[in-house]
């Protein structure tokens, strides 16, 4: 005889595994891809910095310290680099690239791009095109792709120090492509040093722009705080004007004060 409780029949239940919930590896073919664009695109930065770090440490071309220091060296290598670790890191594991990332990348290879076409000397367009060409294809690579488009506010205090920073380098980037401009012969027309420090001082004021006025790239503010402060101390030590050299570090220390309150805030807010 059949007993009957009255309850209904459980069902089995369903139970998500941990490699369920995270990403799949990517296919074989492109994991290659990744590999083949992410050698091209990480190749040359990665040449540079290591020969950039060898005359520095030699003192070879010890006149031009402070751009192997910073604009023509080891601070714009950085801003090229980073980005393209990063992306290749999250398409490796099958992660979309955050979308600060995305735009870290796309503002190098856009003020690169802006810079080259107002100073084209020293081969700088073709420099600027293998860049571009480079990112593009790990871009094409991606099993999944930054998104670009997100919400824009006004953060009150990062703002401000956004605009302090276009204040100091703005100037300074104008300058610097004019003096390339007017170079007519010797290192500098073949080796075009002042167009690099015009590159990496623009890519660190649209930085902090983008840090000031997108809630998901805050800490983009912290890389125009760094690499002010570097600069700044760089110029210090390196003969730049001294003058010049004090007000790009207090930029920077100035920066990454602000950057840091504004992150023990939304810590504080969040823990609320």
């Amino acid at each position: 005889m059949t007993s009957t409780t009255g309850l209904a029949p459980t069902r089995p239940s369903i139970t998500t595994t941990t490699a369920e919930t995270e990403p799949t590896r990517p296919s074989r073919l492109r994991r290659t891809a990744l590999a083949a664009t992410g050698f091209l695109a990480c190749l040359l930065p990665t040449i540079f910095t290591v020969n950039v770090s060898r005359m520095l440490l030699t003192g070879e071309y010890d006149e031009h310290r402070f751009h192997q220091a910073t604009g023509q060296g080891l601070i714009l290598f950085a801003l090229w680099l980073v980005p393209l670790i990063g992306l290749l890191r999250a398409g490796w594991t099958n992660r979309r690239p955050s979308t600060a990332l995305g735009w870290q990348h796309v503002t190098f290879v856009g003020t690169g791009i802006v810079t080259a076409a107002i100073a084209p000397g020293g081969g700088a367009p073709w420099l600027v095109g293998v860049i571009t060409i480079t990112g593009a294809l790990l871009w094409l690579a991606l099993p999944k792709r930054p998104r670009l488009r997100t919400t824009v506010q006004i953060h009150p205090v990062l703002a401000p120090v956004a605009l302090i920073g276009c204040a100091v380098l703005t100037p300074y980037v104008v300058d610097q492509l004019a003096a390339q401009n007017a170079v007519t012969g010797g290192h500098h027309a073949e080796n075009p040093h002042l167009f690099d420090m015009a590159w990496m001082s623009a890519c660190l004021v649209v930085l902090g722009v983008l840090g000031a006025i997108l809630p998901v790239a805050r800490h983009l503010v912290g890389w125009l705080a760094a690499c002010t402060v570097a600069v700044g101390a760089a110029g210090l030590c390196f003969g730049e004007d001294t003058t010049w050299s004090l007000l790009v570090l207090g930029t920077g220390i100035l920066a990454g004060a602000m950057s840091f309150l504004s992150r023990r805030t939304r810590s504080t807010l969040a823990s609320r």
